[in-house]
């Protein structure tokens, strides 16, 4: 097999390896979910350094200035995974994705903070991407104020995505991946392992499924998802691995649906499919060249 088409494979399994977080965690009930999520990724953290072991020396490569900001990353995933697990327990599976594939939207917004322009393509998609969440919104409203307080929680996972990512983003070019990961993942570990202990949820002692679920979720799509992702995209257009990556809400709900019988609601599938095509449209899809740039690029 060429390597043109091993990698399109490993892009699709990257998405069904991704798509396997939400229904894992949704299998590991009744564990509360800060100890869903702390389980998560302390297993998560603990493969990855054990993965990049040989290039654990590289952390060192972090300037001490920088180190903060590695501290702030870990504190940021850990906000992440925490709201946006939770959510789960308040919302559908199709809503909570969708809502959580925002991350672009406030990744652009908090980009301005830094001087970073927004362009008018990015500024339709924030405004489409927000009237899918509006659908959403006012069918959880219908739905109960538990569903609407899902949704909230899944917009702060994905706003603390997406902080994360900004963060991270030149520290990422200072260390090795997998032990820069790693050492993220174990920070946000310690965060929700305290977070847990404060709120007394257990960590011991729950249901053998629900460990399974956690590591489950840390392997398959922390771990393998994550690292497919990385390995299409140096073969595979960054903006089309984005893209892909758009398919995650579908991956999840349908695997929901079929393990758990939970079929999505209604306003759930309009509104997530309105904030993904927003998403899609503001961020993913580049326009086409004009044709006077594509003959003077030809030229």
């Amino acid at each position: 097999m060429t390597a043109a088409r091993r990698f399109p494979l490993a892009l699709v399994l990257a998405i069904v390896a991704i798509s396997t977080g939400a229904p894992f965690a949704r299998w590991a009930q009744p564990a509360p979910a800060i100890a869903i999520a702390a389980l998560r990724v302390a297993i998560a953290s603990a493969v990855l350094l054990a993965a990049g072991w040989r290039e654990l020396a590289g952390l060192r490569r972090i300037a001490g200035r920088d180190r903060p900001l590695v501290a702030l990353s870990g504190a940021l995933l850990a906000i992440h995974f925490g709201s946006w697990i939770a959510s789960l327990s308040f919302t559908s599976t199709a809503a909570s994705v969708a809502l959580v594939c925002t991350n672009p939207m406030f990744a652009a917004l908090f980009g301005t903070l830094l001087g970073d322009r927004v362009a008018r393509r990015e500024l339709a998609g924030i405004a489409i991407a927000g009237a899918g969440c509006a659908v959403l919104a006012s069918g959880d409203w219908v739905a109960g104020g538990a569903a609407l307080a899902g949704d909230g929680l899944a917009l702060i996972g994905a706003a603390s995505a997406a902080a994360y990512l900004v963060v991270g983003r030149r520290l990422r070019t200072a260390a090795p991946l997998l032990p820069y990961l790693g050492a993220v993942n174990a920070i946000a570990a310690a965060v929700l392992v305290t977070a847990a202990l404060v709120l007394r949820a257990p960590l011991a002692a729950l249901p053998v499924h629900s460990y399974v679920a956690c590591a489950g979720s840390a392997v398959i799509a922390s771990f393998i998802g994550h690292s497919l992702l990385n390995a299409a995209v140096r073969t595979t257009p960054t903006h089309l691995v984005a893209l892909a990556v758009l398919g995650e809400p579908i991956g999840s709900s349908l695997i929901t649906w079929i393990a758990f019988g939970e079929q999505p609601p209604l306003h759930a599938v309009l509104g997530g499919a309105v904030v993904v095509s927003g998403i899609a449209i503001g961020f993913v899809i580049r326009p086409a060249p004009r044709a006077g740039n594509a003959r003077a690029s030809r030229g």
